[in-house]
């Protein structure tokens, strides 16, 4: 990180601090003549590379004034801002414009602080010895922009007030309202005569109350104006002696060294005065309004722009190795992984082949086993008992009552042909035929021959007895899995023969009888 060289600027000379860790050191001093000018140039190209120059004004040359402009946002409003400012000044190169809120009422209008250095004349050359050496410009600020940082860091936080305070330019009083200043002075002060300081913060302070209040910037029926005065220490008792208190001020007289002290201000030069405090809040705090243009900040911002990318491929980078070093862990861990299932597969096998060294030998190899295992399998599944196809054959007479059974055969076995004659044969199913033919396995098959009669009222009523038998021949087609083998009628229906049978002329000398040849695959 570069160090801050702080730049305080006076009309007598320029004077550049090193600041640290709270500590403020003497680096150099210049004149304002050619001389001074000429090693100013010389010590910024030395320091160029590895400093951040923040430059602190303290001149007499600072104007304040005040405006209310309608409340317009982005380009327009830098626009409107811009064209006050060349209307006031005439050179704008160090002039800033400062929001102090919206104006309440009807009309939406905001207060703006116009400000700026009237003779910019007197620090161009030091402005351009900066550029000309590239010198990395952070901003141009002055004791008033500083003022109400400073209030807030020694703690003072009443609403308005005037700080007071001597440094080496002279005698500064800003007028602090809302946290944001609102007027400063400086006056001239003869360094010799401490009583003559002290007084001048008094008489100044009322002259300086009195004009707020004919500027109509404080109320003329305000309470007492706060003024904080920061006097040096030795001279702590003449400041209490003349800051006496009135109906328009209440003063408070604070030790500028125990002030500083607690701002965190640890050590500055001796002949430092008020302006260390302001240099040391300037090097710690945030500032966000400064005077110089862009053309002035140019290196400064180039060199916040490498800054932040090298911050960013910084975080990319160090995101980067995160994710790699947690995936490194990840193919680590499977690796563990990995070595630990393969220690328990040797292990494993090495307690596989122990348990089959010790089994008994056989008498046959264990592809014969195998075999074996495969038939009896096979063979379990083709067990099977007639109850389930009897309870079919139930079902299918349950809505026949025409018809009783004299006997059911059952056996398990390949289906036999049907004989010729009076038995009408029907053939197997395709599928049965594409079984048979599959090699290596020949199906087998529950068969069951059913015996039994017909009871109708006429036993020559050869068309009854017909639609009874195919009632029953598709009420068994009709369960799951069973096929019809052959019929056998009590009578012939060949086309090529007469109708003849064996069912009598007289009803209940003969009754008609008839038998159905069914099948079923095993495990179906």
């Amino acid at each position: 990180m570069p160090d801050k060289l702080l730049l305080y600027f006076t009309s007598q000379r320029v004077v550049a601090y090193r600041w640290k860790a709270g500590t403020l050191v003497l680096a150099a001093a210049f004149g304002v003549d050619a001389d001074g000018v000429a090693a100013f140039s010389r010590y910024i190209a030395a320091n160029a590379r590895n400093s951040l120059f923040y430059i602190l004004a303290d001149v007499v040359e600072e104007d304040f004034f005040q405006e209310n402009i309608p409340r317009v946002h982005g380009g327009d409003r830098r626009m409107l801002l811009a064209r006050k400012l060349a209307q006031r000044y005439r050179d704008t190169s160090l002039a800033l414009a400062l929001s102090l809120g919206m104006v309440s009422g009807d009309r939406r209008e905001e207060r703006v602080l116009f400000s700026s250095f009237t003779n910019t004349q007197q620090f161009e050359p030091w402005l351009a010895a900066l550029r000309a050496n590239e010198g990395r410009v952070a901003g141009v600020y002055s004791l008033a922009l500083i003022a109400p940082l400073v209030g807030k860091r020694i703690g003072f936080k009443a609403s308005r007030y005037l700080l007071v305070n001597l440094q080496q330019a002279g005698l500064r009083q800003s007028f602090v309202e809302n946290a944001g200043i609102r007027f400063s002075r400086l006056g001239r002060v003869d360094f010799d005569d401490p009583r003559s300081i002290a007084n001048s913060c008094a008489e100044e302070s009322a002259r300086i109350q009195q004009y707020l209040t004919n500027m109509r910037v404080l109320p003329r029926a305000a309470p007492p104006l706060d003024v904080v005065v920061l006097a040096p220490s030795e001279y702590r008792a003449l400041y209490d002696a003349a800051c006496i208190d009135t109906a328009r001020l209440h003063f408070h007289v604070l030790d500028l060294d125990q002030v500083a002290r607690r701002a965190g201000l640890t050590s500055a030069p001796e002949e430092t005065l008020a302006e260390g405090l302001f240099l040391h809040v300037l090097a710690t705090a945030r500032v966000r309004d400064q005077f110089a243009d862009n053309n002035l900040r140019r290196f400064y911002d180039l060199w916040r722009a490498r800054v932040g990318l090298i911050t960013a491929g910084v975080a990319i980078f160090s995101l980067c190795l995160a994710y790699s070093g947690m995936k490194l862990f990840d193919i680590y861990r499977l690796n563990q992984l990995a070595e630990t299932d393969r220690q328990l597969e040797a292990a494993a096998s090495q307690q596989y082949a122990r348990t089959q060294a010790s089994f008994p030998k056989t008498p046959t190899s264990a592809e014969n086993l195998k075999t074996i295992v495969k038939n009896y399998l096979s063979i379990q599944r083709q067990n099977s008992s007639p109850g389930e196809m009897l309870v079919e054959i139930s079902e299918a007479l349950a809505n026949l009552p025409q018809i009783e059974l004299d006997r059911i055969d059952w056996e398990i076995g390949a289906p036999k042909p049907a004989a010729s004659g009076r038995d009408a044969a029907t053939a197997i199913a395709p599928r049965a035929a594409a079984d048979s033919s599959a090699p290596g396995a020949e199906p087998r098959y529950q068969v069951a021959e059913i015996s039994g009669r017909l009871i109708v009222p006429v036993a020559s009523d050869y068309r009854n007895i017909t639609l009874l038998m195919n009632q029953f021949v598709e009420a068994l087609r009709r369960r799951p899995g069973m096929e019809i083998v052959s019929t056998r009628l009590p009578f012939d229906i060949n086309a090529e023969k007469s109708i003849s049978g064996d069912i009598g002329v007289q009803r209940g000398t003969e009754v008609p009888r008839f038998s159905v040849t069914v099948s079923r695959r095993l495990g179906t």
